[in-house]
C-alpha cells in the first residue's frame, strides 16, 4: 500500500467517525472507544525515565570468561540504545575487576560518580561448564534428505542485576542460569572435538544474543488497548476527537481544557476524563491521574 493510498484510507475513517459522531450525539455525551499503540513498563518495572543507563562488567584478572562477558555487556547496550531510540554506541560500557561490593550505598555512590550514569546494569560471575555432546539416533530431515544430529551443550549462569544511585539495593535482579544447545546436522556423525570447535567460535556472538536477550526486559513495550472518550455534538468536541484519532493528543487536550472551565458539570467531567486519557498517553501519569480525580468528583456532582 502506498503512502498516497493510506493517507486516503484514513481521512475516510476519519470522515466516517465524524459523521457517525454527529448523527449519533445530541444533548448527552457518546463515548467513543479508540484503539491505540501505548507505552507499557519494562517487565522488570525498571524506568529509565531521560536517564542514559551505563553497562558494567566486573570480573577477576585473567578470568578467561571475561571475553564472553564483554560479548554480554555489547549485546544489552545495543538492545538498550534501540529500544530507547538513542543512537548507535551512546550507551557507555564500562569494565572493572571483581571485588568491588556494590551492595554497599558509599561504594556504589562512587561507582554512579565515576561513570557518570544514574542507572548501571552490573554483569558478573559469570561461569561456564564443560561441553558436552550428544549423537543422537534420530535423523533429522532436511531439504529431502536425512541428516544425523550432533547436539552440544554448555552450561552457564551469570549474576546481572540493575542499581540505582537513589537506591538503597538493587533494582531489578536478572541473573540466570541455563543450558546452551546446539543441533549439528550432517551426513555422518561428527567428531566430538570438531563439534566443540564449531560452536565454540561463535560462543562471542550466543552471548551477545543473551545480552540482547536480558535488556529487553529492561525496555518498555507497546501493546494496543482501547481508551474511552467522550464527545458531544459540537464541532469542538469532534475536532478534539479528530485529533486524537490522529494521535495529535496535545492539541486536543487544548481544546478540552477550555471545556473543562465549562459551567456544564457534564461537559466538565467529560472534558476532564478526556484530558485524564491525553495525559495517560503522552506519559504524564501524575497529571492523569489528577484529572481522572477532577472526572470523578465532577460526575458526582452531577
Amino acid at each position: 500500500m502506498t503512502s498516497m493510498e493510506l493517507c486516503c484510507r484514513n481521512m475516510k475513517k476519519i470522515a466516517l467517525l465524524i459523521s457517525l459522531l454527529s448523527a449519533a450525539v445530541s444533548c448527552s455525551p457518546l463515548a467513543y472507544t479508540l484503539q491505540v499503540e501505548k507505552q507499557v513498563p519494562s517487565a522488570s518495572n525498571v524506568d529509565f525515565g531521560a536517564s542514559l543507563p551505563g553497562v558494567l562488567t566486573m570480573a577477576p584478572e585473567g578470568d578467561p570468561d571475561s571475553v564472553l562477558l564483554a560479548s554480554l555487556a555489547v549485546g544489552m547496550a545495543e538492545e538498550l540504545e534501540a529500544a530507547l531510540g538513542f543512537d548507535s554506541g551512546v550507551v557507555p560500557v564500562f569494565s572493572m575487576y571483581a571485588g568491588l561490593d556494590l551492595d554497599d550505598m558509599e561504594v556504589r555512590r562512587s561507582v554512579h560518580d565515576m561513570t557518570g550514569v544514574d542507572f548501571l546494569i552490573v554483569a558478573d560471575s559469570l561461569w561456564t561448564g564443560d561441553f558436552s555432546v550428544k549423537h543422537t539416533e534420530e535423523m533429522a530431515y532436511v531439504q529431502s534428505q536425512f541428516l544425523k544430529q550432533t547436539v552440544v551443550s554448555l552450561p552457564y549462569s551469570m549474576n546481572v542485576r540493575v542499581y540505582c544511585a537513589d537506591s538503597a539495593s538493587a533494582v531489578a535482579d536478572l541473573s540466570e542460569s541455563d543450558v546452551f544447545e546446539w543441533s549439528l546436522l550432517a551426513d555422518a556423525d561428527i567428531q566430538d572435538i570438531r563439534a566443540i570447535e564449531k560452536v565454540n567460535g561463535d560462543l562471542d556472538d550466543y552471548f551477545k544474543s543473551i545480552g540482547r536477550t536480558i535488556a529487553s526486559e529492561l525496555s518498555p513495550k507497546w501493546e494496543t488497548v482501547g481508551v474511552t472518550l467522550y464527545v458531544f455534538d459540537d464541532s469542538k468536541w469532534t475536532d478534539a476527537c479528530r485529533l486524537a484519532y490522529l494521535f495529535e493528543w496535545d492539541k486536543a487536550m487544548d481544546i478540552w481544557l477550555e471545556e473543562a472551565a465549562s459551567p456544564n458539570t457534564s461537559k466538565a467531567a467529560c472534558a476532564a476524563h478526556n484530558i485524564s486519557v491525553a495525559c495517560d498517553m503522552m506519559g504524564m501519569s501524575r497529571m492523569a491521574a489528577e484529572w481522572s480525580d477532577r472526572a470523578d468528583k465532577l460526575s458526582q456532582r452531577r
